[in-house]
């Protein structure tokens, strides 16, 4: 039995160390969230701007300089590069202090929440993680996740009252035209974000401060979890709705509001559904819904090629394709040492063209180990899921997202899950609820 150590180098790295190890990559303490030690920090608390921030500040920019000169016509091209910078600067720093108010709040609570900024603002606010219990996305009860949530809107709503005052201040003072339009900015990009996301929608403060008092009132955070997810669907009926009747009356505009309420939709619906399942794998752990084999197929060798693989999968004396009868999608991969260096999938190998699988080798095609994810037999479902739920920190990990190399007492390779197993799990999961929840049937 081969055992999975860390080597001091090498593709397999740091993430073939077990997972209970909390912070290692790989490891349930682990996520590859861009937020996490990257950017400045803000009160400790670290702020990292994507590539959509700044695509973001770069249409602010170009809308400040095809506007302002027409608001204020006769000023230097300085001028107007200045107050250019300051809406781009008042935009960004009013989506900045609106999830630094959450991760602040949430701080209170013992939760570790990186602020990270993209094109529709706040990327993860309410992916909080307790230190010590990762992979935990609730907070301790219904009035901590209203009182986190309002924080966000509370801080927008605050910073755009002091932005209109300013701007009267400034206007009062004999303040150039530019400078109090980047007041008036200021003051109206706060509104906007304080309004926008009150909505009760999926992803949005409204549809957390719905799920809050709903779990305040039934006492079940599951049943809360549905009714939020309900009114972020009907909420975006009524902006899809709304936005076809704009398009009809002749504004373009309602493109937009019809664009993002459609988004509104599919997004509560996939929370509903989320929630359900979540439910359903309750109590359940790795070990719990591991095939009796572990799952794994035999092992692929880094160095052979493709075609070498498939060949050794051809039809065996009945005739069967091995490939086909194994019932496997995913294959371990190892070096010359026998140590895992990666996972390759049919998906991997379908992707690589006839005319070149006889020059290309597993280990160019391979998921790298370091981008793998690692769990043991008794860490929650619930908590495995949402690790896989991170979005992969490398293209090549795409193919297996989802798949979770298990690891047993010893650190040795115990099996492999797939989304299949998942799936499976997941139904009778639901299955067993509602056994449950019907109760014994009539004698």
């Amino acid at each position: 039995m081969t055992m999975i150590h860390p080597p001091s180098a090498g593709p397999a790295g740091p993430a073939a160390r077990p997972p209970g190890d909390p912070g290692q990559p790989g490891g349930p303490g682990y996520s590859r969230d861009p937020g996490r030690g990257g950017g400045s920090r803000i009160a400790g608390i670290p702020i990292t701007l994507t590539p959509g921030a700044y695509l973001l500040g770069v249409l602010a920019a170009g809308f400040g300089a095809l506007t302002l000169p027409a608001l204020d016509p006769g000023r230097s091209v300085a001028g107007y590069l200045a107050a250019a910078a300051g809406l781009v600067i008042v935009l960004l720093a009013s989506m900045v202090a609106h999830e630094l108010a959450h991760s602040i709040m949430a701080r209170r609570y013992g939760l570790g929440v990186p602020v990270t900024i993209g094109l529709f603002g706040g990327v993860r606010h309410g992916r909080a993680q307790r230190p010590g219990s990762p992979g935990e996305p609730e907070l301790p009860g219904p009035g901590a996740q209203l009182r986190v949530a309002a924080a966000g809107p509370l801080a927008s709503l605050l910073l755009g009252v002091v932005s209109a005052a300013a701007a009267v201040a400034l206007s009062a003072l004999g303040a150039g035209l530019l400078v109090v339009t980047v007041a008036v900015a200021g003051a109206w990009i706060n509104g906007l974000l304080a309004v926008a996301n009150l909505v009760p929608g999926a992803g949005l403060d409204g549809g957390r401060i719905v799920r809050a008092l709903a779990w305040a009132r039934s006492g079940d955070s599951t049943r809360a979890g549905l009714i939020a997810a309900r009114f972020g669907q009907v909420s975006g009926a009524i902006l899809t709705a709304a936005g076809v009747t704009a398009v009809a009356l002749g504004h373009l505009a309602g493109l937009w509001f019809g664009l993002m309420g459609l988004v509104m939709v599919a997004a509560s619906r996939a929370e509903a559904s989320q929630v359900r399942t979540s439910a359903a794998l309750a109590g359940v752990r790795v070990r719990d819904i591991l095939p009796l084999d572990g799952g794994l197929a035999p092992s692929a060798r880094g160095w052979q090629t493709v075609q070498a693989f498939l060949d050794q999968q051809s039809p065996d004396e009945d005739g069967r394709n091995q490939l086909a009868h194994l019932g496997t999608t995913a294959y371990p991969v190892r070096d010359f040492d026998g140590q895992l260096s990666g996972l390759v999938t049919l998906t991997q190998l379908l992707a690589v063209p006839a005319s070149h699988r006889a020059d290309t080798r597993l280990a160019q095609v391979a998921t790298p180990a370091g981008s793998l994810t690692f769990t043991t037999l008794d860490e929650p479902l619930t908590d495995l899921r949402t690790r896989l739920s991170v979005r992969p920190a490398s293209p090549a990990a795409l193919h297996t997202t989802g798949h979770a190399l298990v690891l047993g007492p010893s650190g040795e390779l115990a099996g492999l899950l797939t989304p299949a197993d998942f799936a499976r799990a997941a139904q009778f999961g639901a299955l067993r609820a509602s056994t449950a929840g019907a109760g014994p049937g009539p004698r």
